[in-house]
């Protein structure tokens, strides 16, 4: 009669469901928030690219720029940027030129939210990018990411991008 019971016992299929269910419950809700931030990442890493090449390519069409100039730039990012924190968010306009005896160095920069050299500093261009007498618009953006569920597995990192342009209407972009 014993034997009966336990067989009786494993023989039931009530709940298995339910078992199975508490079981893989756990795991499915890690795929959804890893889904959504891995999401979130790609998008925001996305949104810094477009950033970065608008504030390069706006700033190449120029001939000159002054500070409301700047501003709308920086205005134009923080658009691109939408809907995520403009405050996460670092921008680094800088116009690099050969000064003369083959270094390149800042001309003029601008910068939100912290960050860039000087004018006058040395850069590392990549090779053949700046020709004799010319300049080269070198925009940055890095973004400061926090993860929606993040905390618990990365914490917050950064997201950046750089981008290089010729000017296109003149050998040197003025800054007023």
């Amino acid at each position: 009669m014993k034997n009966r019971g336990i067989l009786a016992w494993i023989a039931d299929r009530r709940g298995v469901a339910a078992s199975e269910f508490a079981l893989l419950l756990p795991v499915m809700v890690l795929f959804l928030f890893g889904t959504v931030e891995v999401g979130n990442a790609i998008l925001i890493q996305r949104k810094v690219t477009a950033a970065v090449q608008t504030a390069a390519d706006l700033t190449a069409q120029a001939t000159a720029v002054d500070d409301t100039d700047i501003a709308n730039l920086f205005e134009a990012m923080n658009a691109v940027i939408e809907p995520y924190p403009e405050g996460d968010a670092a921008y680094i306009i800088e116009s690099v030129i050969d000064d003369g005896g083959g270094n390149e160095v800042i001309d003029w920069v601008d910068a939100q939210g912290g960050g860039g050299g000087a004018p006058g500093d040395a850069v590392d261009l990549p090779t053949g990018l700046l020709l004799a007498g010319g300049s080269v618009i070198v925009a940055q953006v890095t973004y400061n990411y926090t993860p929606v569920f993040g905390d618990l597995v990365t914490g917050a990192f950064a997201i950046s991008d750089i981008a290089y342009l010729r000017p296109r209407r003149t050998a040197q972009i003025v800054r007023q």
